[in-house]
C-alpha cells in the first residue's frame, strides 16, 4: 500500500481553512455564510455555510493548484484498485459520458446492454456513437431486468467486432450483478476495453461477503456513485480506469469537459471522507449490514402477501451475483401496486424507500442503519399486510402486472442524428412504423423504453399507451403524459 488510507488530505485542507479564520473575497455570494438568507442559515446551519467555500481561493490558492485534489484521487485509485481516478461533482452520470466519449466518436460502434441507464444514451447523443444492444433477460414473476446472459455477450462481441467498447450495468438498482470477470475475459480477448457502470457498487470493493467489484474483476474504466451507498454527499462519484485499454490523457481531458469549472467543494471533501471510512473500516461496516438485511428479508418472507427479493434470483438465467444489501419488496399478493405500497409506508408509517415501480419497491440498507430501523420496516409491513388482506386487488396493479418492457426494434438512425434532425410531435398512437428523435425513459428504474435513432413498434406504442393509464413517471419526452412523441419528420 503507498498511501496510509486513513487519512484524508482534501478534508483536512478544508478544515486548516476554516480555522485560520480567512476573510473572503471569492465565491460563493454569502461569504461563508455572513449574508445567506435566515431559513438558509437555520436549515443548514453557519457551520455547514463556513466551509462551503471555493476550490481556487478558498481550500487552495488562486493559483489553482490542484495538488491536495490530486493526492486524494490517486488514494481513491489505489482504493478501488484503479491506475487513475477521478472525482465528479456531476454524478456518475458525468463518468459515463467522459468514457463513451473517450471510447466512440460518431458513426462508431459501442456494445451495450438494452437496461443501460439513461445516461448512457445521453452519452450516444453527445459522441455520436451507435449502440449496439444486447438484450437483458426479464424476470417476470418480479418484473425486473436482470443481467446479460454470457451467451449473448459472446454473441454480441463476434457479431459486432468493430465495436469500440462493451459497457455492462453491475450491480443492478436491484442488486443483480453481472458475471464480470467471464465478460472482462471475452471483451478483452475480443480486443476491446471494458467498462462497468457500477454506480450502485462503490461498496463491493470493501467487503468480501459482497460480489465482485469492477476492477477486481479486471475492468479498464468504471464509475460508482459515492453518494448511493456509502458517505459522500448527493451526487458526488467516482470515475476511475487502467491505461492498457483506455487513453487516460484523453479520457483525463474529457472529463474536465464534462465537469463544473467550479466544483462544490463540499462534495470533493465527502469522497475523501468516505474513502477513508471505507478502506479503513469498510469490511466491518457492511458485514454488520449484511447481517441487517438478511434479519430483514427473513423476516419480510414470513408475512403474509409481502416477499422479499432472494438469492433464488441467482437461479435464472443473466444473474450471476446478489447484493443482499438492496431489500426488493413486493405487495402484489395483497393487491398493492409498488406505487401504492410506497404511499401507505409513506403516509402511515413515515417510512421513506428508495424507489417504487408498479409491482416492487427496492430500500436499500447500509451500515448506517440499526436494528432498530429494520425492525420498524418489518412492523410496518406486518401491520399493512393485515390491514390490506382482503382489500383486493387495486386497478394499478391489474394494469402494471400486464405490463412488460417491450422488446427493442431496430436503430434506423444514429442517437445524435435522430435527436438533431428536424421533428413532429405526433398523438403517441400513429407513432408505429416512425423514428423516435427522443428519449422516453420510465423512472425509477431509468431503463429507456425508447431512444433517438430507433423505429417505433406497435408493442412500444401498446406499452406507452398503457403506461400512461396508469401515470408511470416518465424522463426524456417533451409530452410527458404521453400523449404525443416527437419522431423524425
Amino acid at each position: 500500500m503507498k498511501y496510509d488510507q486513513s487519512k484524508t488530505p482534501y478534508l483536512d485542507a478544508l478544515i486548516r481553512y476554516r480555522d485560520q479564520a480567512f476573510t473572503p473575497f471569492h465565491t460563493p455570494g454569502h461569504k461563508r455564510g455572513k449574508g445567506a438568507p435566515g431559513k438558509l442559515r437555520e436549515v443548514f446551519g453557519r457551520q455547514l455555510l463556513d466551509v462551503d467555500v471555493a476550490m481556487a481561493g478558498g481550500v487552495e490558492d488562486t493559483r489553482e493548484s490542484t495538488d491536495l485534489v490530486h493526492l486524494a484521487e490517486e488514494m481513491a485509485a489505489e482504493a478501488w484498485g484503479a491506475e487513475q481516478a477521478w472525482f465528479l461533482v456531476n454524478g456518475s452520470t458525468s463518468g459515463l459520458h467522459a468514457l463513451i466519449m473517450t471510447a466512440a466518436g460518431p458513426n462508431e460502434y459501442i456494445i451495450v446492454p438494452r437496461n443501460s441507464h439513461k445516461s448512457v444514451l445521453a452519452a450516444l447523443i453527445f459522441s455520436g456513437a451507435i449502440p449496439h444492444y444486447v438484450e437483458p433477460t426479464l424476470d417476470e414473476e418480479w418484473q425486473i431486468p436482470l443481467g446479460i446472459p454470457n451467451a449473448r455477450i459472446g454473441h454480441a462481441l463476434k457479431e459486432r467486432s468493430e465495436a469500440k467498447a462493451l459497457i455492462v450495468t453491475s450491480p443492478s438498482y436491484y442488486g443483480i450483478c453481472a458475471d464480470l470477470p467471464h465478460i472482462a475475459a471475452a471483451t478483452h480477448a475480443a480486443g476491446m476495453p471494458f467498462i462497468v457502470d457500477q454506480a450502485w457498487g462503490p461498496h463491493l470493493r470493501f467487503c468480501r461477503h459482497l460480489p465482485v467489484d469492477a476492477m477486481t474483476a479486471g475492468a479498464d474504466a468504471a464509475v460508482a456513485s459515492v453518494h448511493k451507498l456509502i458517505s459522500g454527499l448527493t451526487q458526488s462519484s467516482l470515475l476511475f480506469a487502467r491505461g492498457k485499454r483506455v487513453n487516460l490523457k484523453r479520457l483525463s481531458s474529457i472529463v474536465k469537459m464534462t465537469q463544473s469549472t467550479s466544483p462544490q467543494v463540499l462534495m470533493l471533501v465527502s469522497i475523501d471522507a468516505a474513502r477513508a471510512q471505507m478502506a479503513v473500516h469498510g469490511e466491518e461496516l457492511w458485514h454488520k449490514a449484511i447481517e441487517l438485511a438478511e434479519w430483514a428479508r427473513d423476516q419480510i418472507d414470513t408475512i403474509p402477501g409481502v416477499a422479499c427479493l432472494t438469492r433464488e434470483i441467482l437461479d435464472r438465467e443473466g444473474a450471476y451475483a446478489f447484493d443482499p444489501t438492496r431489500l426488493t419488496i413486493t405487495a402484489r399478493d395483497l393487491g398493492l401496486s409498488g406505487y401504492e405500497l410506497e404511499t401507505v409506508l409513506r403516509d402511515d408509517y413515515r417510512i421513506a424507500v428508495e424507489m417504487a415501480e408498479p409491482v416492487n419497491i427496492v430500500n436499500n440498507v447500509t451500515y448506517s442503519d440499526s436494528r432498530d430501523d429494520l425492525k420498524l420496516l418489518v412492523g410496518a409491513l406486518r401491520d399493512l399486510a393485515a390491514r390490506y388482506a382482503d382489500q383486493g386487488t387495486s386497478e394499478t396493479l391489474r394494469h402494471a402486472r400486464t405490463l412488460s418492457m417491450p422488446r427493442f426494434t431496430r436503430q434506423v438512425m444514429s442517437p445524435r442524428d435522430a435527436f438533431f434532425a428536424p421533428t413532429v410531435a405526433l398523438p403517441t398512437r400513429h407513432c408505429a412504423g416512425h423514428i423516435a428523435a427522443e428519449i422516453v425513459t420510465p423512472y425509477p428504474p431509468g431503463i429507456p423504453v425508447l431512444g433517438p435513432g430507433e423505429e417505433i413498434s406497435e408493442e412500444i406504442v401498446a406499452y406507452l399507451t398503457e403506461s400512461a393509464a396508469i401515470d408511470l413517471h416518465v424522463h426524456g419526452p417533451e409530452d410527458p403524459s404521453l400523449g404525443t412523441l416527437r419522431v423524425v419528420e
